[in-house]
């Protein structure tokens, strides 16, 4: 099943093998995890013995350090694991111990090293840190940076469809969809196929997902009365059913809540409960026939994904969620936050100030956005500290690393405005350059502190 896959620990390769090597002490492991659209790239097992995924290739080095298993959950187990210092939170959200929540055991073996998710910490979270036991007082600032620019895709299941694209939606169509307002395939007027007639079931995450955030992130620009059902209201959310004052179903008949991007996969595909009626849902690329070639995410049956998807509506032209078309995207920005990185001390240590939101961009693929590394800024044991610093200066320089990226639907950093970010990332994050004492593992800023 995908929940074993998903769980599979990641080989730690043996330090020098040989002579002197043989001698060294194993490498501490570097625990965390969360968004499952981002394991394939983070996380997914070696093929025939040869790294496929960024951990798996870092822990072939030689540093001191090894990734353990990446618990593969969602964006809000990462983020309530990163503030709590509490591993359970991530392995009770995959394993379903404890009713899938944190069982309050921080620290020691539960002790979170970074987590990674589609969706950014809120303002109240950052306030959490500030005060918490286990964020400022013990291990410095809260650090969050893009990592990855990624997309949204919308898969449909229509009797009609034989490949990618021949459904189109406008925004005005999404509004629509995801509110309730269009029910029936023959709402879809502006489409560069003809879909089938007949009702679809809207499949959604029940869970606190970052896909989630990217969807809702980009209705809350376009979305408005005339094109979004009564009572709706698009905020940026990971919950999706939030958005509705009553039960779901009440809004929209027949829409079937699913926990886990693996899941909700299989459901499209029929591996749950059998084969699907017409529905639309939402997913990471990776998990689509877009990047079936390339990802290494598989169904449980083992098999490449088959879900299709439809293109987005920009302008006049129709746009599927490749790799070049989420890139381009990123590149013309139409509306967002926080499109420049920190240029002092004081935003440096902001949380908030690093991770650029994209809501409407002007060409390319229309969902799009980042997701995001998260780490604290002191570590207890010194390795993991330096094995940080260099994990990330491979995820954003190494070109084994970009490969992954792309092969997984995953735009680089580099590729685009978020290359501003990057060069702030190396001068301040990883290193030290403009003094601002920001860095991981900065000596003052730590000095006295425990660390994680």
């Amino acid at each position: 099943m995908y929940r074993s896959q998903l769980m599979l620990s990641l080989s730690c390769a043996a330090l020098g093998a040989g002579l002197a090597a043989a001698a060294q002490a194993a490498p501490v492991t570097v625990n965390g995890g969360g968004a499952a659209s981002q394991y394939f790239n983070y996380a997914a097992p070696d093929v025939n013995g040869a790294p496929v995924a960024e951990m798996p290739l870092f822990d072939t080095q030689q540093t001191g350090v090894s990734f353990g298993t990446y618990w593969a959950t969602i964006s809000g187990a990462a983020q309530a694991a990163m503030l709590t210092n509490d591993l359970t939170c991530l392995e009770n959200a995959e394993t379903g111990n404890n009713g899938g929540k944190c069982s309050n055991e921080p620290g020691g073996a539960n002790t979170v090293h970074y987590g990674v998710s589609e969706s950014v910490f809120s303002a109240n979270s950052v306030s959490t840190w500030a005060t918490s036991t286990w964020g400022q007082q013990a291990a410095g600032d809260l650090i969050q940076i893009p990592a990855l620019g990624t997309g949204l895709a919308i898969p449909v299941n229509d009797t009609n469809l034989t490949s990618n694209g021949q459904i189109g939606f406008s925004d005005n169509d999404l509004c629509g969809v995801f509110s309730g307002l269009i029910t029936n395939f023959s709402q879809i007027t502006d489409s560069p196929g003809a879909p089938a007639a007949g009702n679809f079931q809207l499949v959604y995450r029940v869970d606190s997902a970052g896909t989630t955030f990217l969807l809702t992130n980009h209705l809350a620009a376009v979305c408005n009365s005339s094109n979004t059902a009564l009572g709706v209201t698009f905020t940026p959310t990971s919950s999706f059913s939030s958005l509705f004052g009553s039960p779901i179903t009440n809004q929209i008949p027949g829409a079937v809540g699913i926990t886990g991007l693996a899941n909700l996969a299989d459901y499209l595909a029929g591996l749950i409960d059998g084969p699907v009626p017409q529905a639309i849902s939402y997913v990471s690329p990776d998990w689509t026939s877009i990047d079936s070639q390339t990802s290494s995410a598989k169904l449980s049956n083992g098999l490449p994904s088959p879900l299709l998807v439809a293109s987005l509506r920009n302008g006049a032209t129709f746009f599927l969620p490749t790799v070049t078309n989420i890139r381009s995207a990123l590149n013309h920005v139409k509306v967002g936050t926080n499109q420049t990185p920190p240029a002092n001390a004081t935003d440096g240590a902001n949380p908030l100030k690093w991770v650029p939101i994209v809501q409407i961009a002007s060409t390319g693929y229309p969902i799009v956005g980042y997701s995001t590394l998260e780490v604290p800024q002191c570590y207890a044991n010194k390795a993991i500290g330096k094995g940080m610093e260099k994990f990330l200066h491979d995820h954003y320089t190494a070109m084994a690393y970009t490969k992954i990226q792309n092969n997984n639907g995953l735009v680089s950093v580099a590729e685009g405005p978020g290359a501003k970010f990057l060069n702030a990332i190396k001068s301040n994050i990883i290193a030290n350059k403009n003094h601002w004492n920001v860095n991981v593992g900065n000596p003052t800023a730590c000095a006295g502190l425990p660390g994680r």
